[in-house]
């Protein structure tokens, strides 16, 4: 009798302590079809059955990223997930003096899942074919060669404004409303050069209207193996590297971190998935929470270097 209590007692404690218990709530900081969205229904689709429970995908696009971010800073459900890029978590701290939250405070790294390739776009006419030649050309003509990003303060201006620096050139800094409006405007001619997520050119590419300098990764890309980092032209240790990662609030137990962590990797491993995320621009990436922790406290303290440096301010 005294073992059937303890085996029932302990059944029960399991029971008590079992995640999840409810839907699972998956916010995505991107709107519906982005790459970021992409990610997430990808995994969304194969956690559910991870977990036990339903996944579904939230998408609370906005204020570069900082609405999702504060969503789920606030949940107070205990089954809140959230997908993020490098915006909300690693620039916004250092770009606006009133963030509503504290990333490394306020959430918990969960899995750095994927990374993308940013890429240093020119227009076929501008007559350079590499970095150095861009920096030469800019060199000669300072403040007159004009570069577009995708918005003030986002990670397509912040990677020219870290050449810039390192390399000791000048240009003329255009934002957009977001990657397509850049894109357009590059095709158009209205500006000679962009820095951007590979997908926001592909258009331009297939159309012959730019030409690839260089990707923006610490290490070349799966995605394009044949084209050379910055770092690798003459600028060592560059690294712009636009990744997607899975938090949770900070109340979160550590148990339920871990068992994401699992559930995440072992999905980002299968072949299917890999090939997927491939063909949408996104190289899988993986590792522990802790890995992913000490990364976002590095990269907050180097672009919080470069937005200091250049005087950035939010629009």
């Amino acid at each position: 009798m005294a073992l059937l209590a303890v085996v029932s007692m302990s059944m029960g404690a399991h029971a008590q302590n079992a995640w999840p218990t409810q839907t699972v709530r998956l916010v995505v900081s991107a709107p519906a079809g982005s790459s970021v969205d992409i990610v997430a229904r990808l995994v969304a689709d194969k956690l559910g059955g991870e977990l036990g429970q339903t996944v579904i995908v939230d998408n609370k696009a906005g204020a570069g990223g900082t609405i999702a971010t504060d969503a789920v800073v606030k949940a107070r459900d205990g089954h809140t997930l959230l997908l993020a890029y490098n915006g909300p978590i690693t620039v916004a701290p250092s770009l606006f003096s009133k963030l509503p939250y504290a990333p490394q405070r306020d959430l918990l790294p969960v899995i750095l899942a994927v990374t993308q390739p940013n890429v240093l776009a020119v227009r076929t006419d501008l007559k350079v074919n590499s970095v150095g030649e861009l920096v030469a050309l800019a060199k000669s003509q300072p403040d007159k060669i004009d570069y577009a990003s995708v918005g003030n303060g986002s990670l397509s201006h912040l990677a020219m404004e870290l050449l810039k620096m390192k390399s000791g050139m000048s240009m003329l800094h255009i934002p957009f409303n977001g990657g397509p409006a850049a894109a357009l405007a590059l095709g158009r001619g209205d500006v000679k050069v962009l820095f951007a997520a590979l997908s926001n050119v592909q258009p331009l590419l297939r159309d012959s209207k730019v030409r690839l300098l260089a990707v923006s990764n610490a290490k070349r890309s799966a995605v394009l193996p044949d084209l050379p980092t910055v770092a690798e032209q003459g600028y060592p240790e560059f690294d712009a590297t636009t990744w997607n990662g899975f938090f949770v609030p900070a109340s979160t137990p550590k148990t339920v971190v871990a068992q994401l962590n699992t559930a995440i990797e072992k999905i980002l491993a299968l072949p299917e998935v890999k090939q997927k995320l491939l063909v949408a621009g996104a190289e899988v990436a993986g590792g522990s929470p802790e890995q992913f922790a000490t990364l976002i406290k590095n990269e907050t303290a180097a672009w919080k270097g470069v937005i200091e440096r250049a005087g950035i301010k939010p629009d």
